[in-house]
């Protein structure tokens, strides 16, 4: 019988990636504040990307993530009007890059546990048999090691992005030229590119520092199936109010 063990390749650690095939997802949040003190946190909700209206319906869905956790925050969404703050969504999946990486594995083969039978046999000087004995040997089992195999895989990652950006708004500026209030970036970096399974553990991962200044990168590491995420996904499917 043979056997494999294999090495894991350090490149897919560095990806984020486990060859368990884990749920956990690295989310990295890097929040700065221009204005901490926002005396009226009316705002308006605008999209971010000009390919994108706010009538798309992945922006509506994706921006009730984010209007949830503002609305936690203090902040209040308005209709109709000019509110004092323009808060511009983006989101986005950059292509995917393929890596390239190689594992090596031993090679082992079980050798020995062999019974060998044999028969001893005594004879006197004259050659008549005077004893017959047989006797048994088994062989101990062990390992040897036969070589090594190599085998050459690939993988693909995309780089998944949302970005917040709070201005004081002014009818008369282009959204660029309108002062930054605070501005949050929330990346992560994986296998998958599905925005809508992604964008509420995103949402949650985030949630503590959107608008907030974070002073440095934050890395937040959280599963798939964590509760909060699904409690997250409930509220706001309705479920739970």
């Amino acid at each position: 019988m043979r056997t494999y063990t294999a090495v894991c390749s350090a490149l897919l650690a560095i990806a984020g990636l486990t060859a368990c095939g884990a749920q956990s997802v690295k989310v990295t949040v890097d929040s700065i504040v221009g204005q901490k003190d926002i005396s009226n946190r009316d705002f308006s909700w605008h999209s971010g990307m000009r390919e994108v209206s706010p009538d798309n319906l992945h922006f509506r869905e994706f921006s009730q993530y984010f209007q949830a956790i503002l609305k936690d925050h203090g902040y209040q969404q308005t209709i109709g009007g000019d509110a004092p703050v323009a808060i511009y969504f983006s989101y986005g999946v950059s292509p995917g890059r393929t890596t390239q990486y190689t594992t090596t594995m031993p090679v082992y083969d079980w050798v020995g546990g062999d019974t060998i039978v044999y028969t001893e046999v005594k004879k006197d000087e004259k050659g008549k048999t005077t004893s017959k004995t047989t006797s048994t040997i088994t062989t101990p089992v062990r390992q040897r090691l036969l070589g090594f195999s190599t085998n050459t895989n690939r993988y693909t990652v995309f780089t998944r992005f949302v970005l917040l950006e709070a201005k004081r708004y002014q009818p008369d500026l282009k959204p660029e030229d309108m002062q930054t209030l605070w501005k949050t970036s929330i990346t992560s970096i994986g296998t998958s590119s599905d925005l809508r399974a992604l964008m509420p553990i995103l949402a949650e991962a985030s949630a503590p520092y959107v608008g907030v200044d974070t002073g440095e990168a934050r890395v937040v590491k959280i599963k798939r199936d964590d509760p909060r995420v699904i409690e997250f996904k409930q509220r706001m499917r309705g479920k739970i109010k």
